[in-house]
């Protein structure tokens, strides 16, 4: 049969798709997930008592499952990445988290292990057939093809306004179960407009139209965070949209990591803060043959490529083609760049974050945040006040072992002196009882504060105490060194 014959054939609306949803199926959609199909899915689950099992990663949207009064209905779990947006439903104990790592994500699943439990229906977007009848998963790829090729059914939603990009993240239509094929998103003044006048707060609703104006006709960078702005601070909605200006401290930091990465070195740059602000607060300026080799891209980066600061010219593996798992985290001038481009690929993230994958990367230098160190150098990067989850692990471990494991490479952990103004140093004596340890001692390499440059690695307890001390807010400095004679 001609693919297109059978893309027919597969074609649904939103509704009739959902039906091949099942009460007690696990349910996963992934980051940078379907902008139709979450909804249709919640309406199918409400209207006809149907309780699934619910995976999600960094969701921006909420059909409703999130909040209070729907726990039975939607057990949900967070995987890799928890986001601003929904941690309220782990604040409250509404949802809970799935501790794993990208590169061995289908590990008992690919292995078949008795307590294995594969995803029953996935849902995702897909750009629309090419004349072979392959669709692809646009810029922000992350792990949907693994997930479409291992879930026992999938639904796509067709969306003409995914970017198509280079790389391997293309699947064949046959490989879909059922395709919803979706208007393209048109962001309008008038469209806004109408998000704003729901909020209630007249100085919150004119910091938002603030940013509408800021944007002037470029509203396209709204089509993944406007429908949800008004649920964010508008001062988070400006960083989610590359308009705040790096910050004092996050430039200073910059400062250190471009005293630190040689020229040659591969690159990878975690998401957050203070690192998205890297390339946009001059890291990289003047560096010579940088590569890059990351989980996803931040503001700026793209940009560096293309004018040949970033080319890969001296990369061990995949040279002069900069490699990522999703262009997610580039704004949309970034984006444009990065569009059908032969100097950017994605590649499925057990490829790219496997420790082994990276190690294959000669000095490759890793470049992620930490919400707080102890003298030991064990590493937080996902909790606060103790168990509080802030996000997931996304793939900072895993960079920071295949940076250890990297001929010449360093992990680089970036972390402000401070927290809640200058009340709370996050370089700490003793985590809290219940804080999740991202990346254990014996992993942890350079940590980088606005006060300098701390070298942990080959140095004892005493030692590192030493050098975290040094690299500490001042106010904090006694304590922590009072603390350290008890190492």
């Amino acid at each position: 049969m001609d693919w297109r014959e059978e893309y027919k054939r597969r074609l649904a609306s939103g509704e009739d798709a959902m039906k091949l949803v099942e009460a007690g199926n696990l349910v996963m959609i992934p980051i940078a997930g379907p902008r139709v199909l979450p909804a249709a899915l919640f309406r199918h689950c409400m209207k006809n008592g149907v309780s699934i099992d619910l995976r999600v990663g960094a969701p921006l949207t909420d059909p409703g499952w999130f909040r209070a009064g729907h726990e039975e209905t939607f057990r949900v779990e967070f995987e890799l990445f928890i986001g601003d947006f929904a941690r309220p439903a782990m604040d409250e104990g509404r949802a809970t988290y799935l501790p794993n790592l990208f590169s061995l994500n289908f590990k008992d699943i690919d292995e078949k292990r008795p307590e294995s439990r594969p995803v029953e229906v996935f849902l995702v977007s897909v750009t629309p057939p090419d004349d072979d009848g392959y669709v692809s998963f646009g810029a922000h790829n992350w792990n949907k093809r693994s997930h479409a090729r291992r879930a026992r059914t999938v639904i796509a939603e067709v969306d003409a306004g995914l970017r198509p990009v280079c790389g391997d993240n293309t699947i064949h239509v046959t490989e879909i179960d059922r395709f919803v094929e979706i208007p393209p998103v048109q962001i309008t003044r008038g469209l806004v407009e109408a998000w704003l006048r729901r909020v209630e707060n007249d100085s919150a609703r004119e910091a938002y139209m603030g940013i509408v104006d800021e944007l002037g006709e470029d509203l396209d960078r709204l089509i993944v965070v406007g429908p949800v702005m008004t649920r964010l601070p508008a001062a988070q909605v400006r960083r989610l949209l590359g308009l705040a200006q790096p910050p004092e401290d996050a430039t200073t930091i910059a400062g250190y990591v471009g005293e630190l990465v040689p020229d040659g070195a591969t690159i990878q740059i975690g998401a957050g803060e203070p690192s998205m602000y890297l390339a946009r607060a001059g890291a990289f300026d003047g560096k010579h043959d940088l590569g890059l080799h990351t989980e996803m891209a931040a503001q700026g980066i793209p940009r560096l490529v293309e004018c040949g600061v970033i080319n890969g010219a001296r990369k061990t593996l995949h040279p002069n083609v900069a490699i990522a798992s999703a262009w997610s985290g580039s704004d949309i001038e970034d984006l444009k760049i990065v569009t059908n481009n032969p100097k950017f690929e994605v590649r499925d993230p057990e490829y790219v974050l496997d420790v082994r994958t990276i190690a294959q990367n000669d000095n490759f230098y890793a470049m992620n945040n930490a919400l707080s160190v102890d003298l030991t150098g064990q590493i937080n990067a996902e909790s606060v006040f103790g168990s509080r989850m802030i996000n997931g692990t996304g793939g900072q471990p895993e960079f920071q072992i295949g940076a250890a494991l990297s001929r010449g490479g360093r992990g680089i952990t970036l972390v402000p002196s401070t927290a809640l103004d200058g009340a709370v140093s996050r370089v700490v004596s003793q985590h809290e009882a219940g804080s999740m340890i991202t990346v254990p001692r014996f992993f942890a390499d350079t940590v980088v504060t606005e006060y300098g440059i701390a070298r942990l690695w080959g140095k004892n307890h005493r030692q590192r105490a030493q050098e975290l001390i040094a690299v500490a807010h001042p106010d904090f400095r006694a304590e922590l060194t009072q603390a350290a004679e008890r190492l």
